[in-house]
């Protein structure tokens, strides 16, 4: 089941035998990428052909842009009245320019062959036709051996040096002016940068695997957390509340017993004071203040009669007078003073 593109944790595989048993006979019959291994096998030979036929269309693109380059160089060379070109570097011009055009229409005729293997065409028209349509065709026979010495060295300078520009590019700390180590740069760079494509493919590939274990580590992790949290949670309802009532009724006990303590001392204090304050000596002494302060209640309350007389008199004659308003305020004043008196002599009475 490794070879299968499936991630299933140990606890799945232990609850579902069958379904492994399932993945390991898949895995001899499926490929990696989910199709048979029979259809896998087409599909990378037919990659492996696809492969072969883009590099070839490649090398002709390559060698098909060097020479519209070439042509727009000599374009460029004929408009500029300041440059010099002879006769047969024109004709030279003038022969690829048309056996690039009579390639062009070639690919555009050329609609491939058909299931009972005629070759489609465009119109019926063919690569022979155009052929013998081509006005410089007898030229391009006659100078075909001239061109293709002249053009064929201009071609490779030319792609040699984008090479060499490439490679510089592609690795610029491996310079070197030797010719045979550039030219080994350049052969050595398609494989060089095709085994650097596979290396940062396998990097890619290597990456989303440790994503994709790390995020379903991370969710087992999580799922543990889970079950650690209910598990304490548990243990806080059942345990921790059972001693937060053992802990609070012996709590309860012991404030219980402290104020009962308390108490008791605050009696004994009580018993301390009478004790200390009331003596053989005292007694008598107590006695003699007791009658003291009755005498002087009575006395008091005689002159608080007295007073409280004058100042109903006072308060039924009116208020004309300044006189008696002045002795009204003060019997007031006294009538207040003498009730605080009382007060104080009734408190220490009801303490004796």
């Amino acid at each position: 089941a490794d070879s299968l593109p499936i991630a299933i944790t140990d606890e799945d595989a232990e609850k579902n035998p069958e379904f492994c048993k399932l993945l390991d006979s898949l895995a001899y019959r499926l490929s990696y990428s989910g199709t048979t291994r029979t259809l896998d096998e087409q599909l990378n030979a037919a990659n492996e052909e696809l492969k072969k036929q883009k590099f070839a269309f490649l090398q002709q693109q390559a060698v098909m842009e060097e020479l519209k380059e070439y042509l727009a160089q000599c374009e460029a060379d004929l408009k500029d009245k300041s440059t010099s070109i002879r006769s047969n570097e024109l004709q030279l011009c003038n022969i690829v320019r048309e056996s690039l055009m009579l390639a062009e229409l070639n690919d555009y005729v050329n609609l491939g062959t058909a299931q009972d293997g005629t070759k489609l065409s465009l119109l019926g028209v063919n690569c022979e036709r155009l052929s013998q349509l081509n006005p410089c065709k007898r030229s391009m026979q006659q100078y075909l051996s001239s061109v293709q010495q002249i053009l064929i060295p201009e071609i490779e300078t030319r792609l040699r040096k984008k090479c060499e520009n490439l490679a510089e590019y592609y690795n610029p700390h491996d310079r070197d002016d030797d010719e045979a180590k550039t030219f080994t740069n350049i052969t050595e760079l398609p494989e060089l940068i095709e085994r650097d494509q596979c290396r940062l493919n396998d990097d890619k590939l290597a990456l989303a695997k440790v994503t994709a274990l790390r995020r379903r580590k991370f969710w087992q992790y999580y799922q543990e957390i889970q079950k650690c949290i209910e598990i304490l949670n548990e243990i806080i309802r059942k345990y921790r509340l059972q001693f937060q009532a053992d802990y609070d009724t012996i709590t309860c006990n012991w404030l219980i017993a402290k104020c009962d303590a308390m108490c008791h001392k605050l009696s004994v204090l009580a018993n301390h004071l009478l004790k200390d304050s009331y003596t053989k000596e005292t007694v008598p002494a107590l006695k003699q203040i007791k009658h003291h302060l009755d005498t002087t209640q009575a006395e008091v309350e005689h002159e608080l009669t007295t007073i409280s007389e004058s100042l109903r008199s006072y308060e039924a004659i009116g208020m004309g007078f300044d006189k008696i308003v002045l002795q009204y305020a003060e019997i007031a004043k006294s009538i207040e003073e003498k009730r605080w008196a009382l007060s104080q002599i009734g408190e220490s009475l009801a303490n004796d």
